[in-house]
């Protein structure tokens, strides 16, 4: 189970990460008319966490429920290792991000 759970965090960070790194199509809201539409990039006051949210939790349950029915066969540092990386990883790209380069 801790492995399928490393899987699952793992898959939700590296989505996390490409969805907005590759612009890839997600739902953004719109606050001001109330529509959610897909799109690669938002504009306006559209916003797209809502959708790359989704994006990311669906694939971290899917990988963590394909991992979970699998034969364990690696120790559990190397998922729990990886995880943190990317989890990091995603850190920097937004703190990059935030500071304007």
């Amino acid at each position: 189970m801790t492995r399928a759970a490393g899987a699952g965090i793992c898959a939700f960070a590296l989505a996390y990460l490409l969805a907005d790194a590759l612009h890839l199509p997600v739902l953004v809201y719109d606050p001001a008319t109330g529509v959610v539409t897909t799109s690669r990039m938002p504009s306006g006051l559209q916003m797209r966490y809502f959708g790359d949210l989704l994006l990311a939790s669906t694939a971290g349950l899917g990988s963590a429920a394909l991992f979970g029915r699998l034969p364990s066969r690696i120790p559990v540092a190397v998922p729990a290792w990886t995880a943190l990386v990317l989890v990091a990883l995603d850190a920097l790209y937004y703190l990059y991000r935030l500071a304007g380069f």
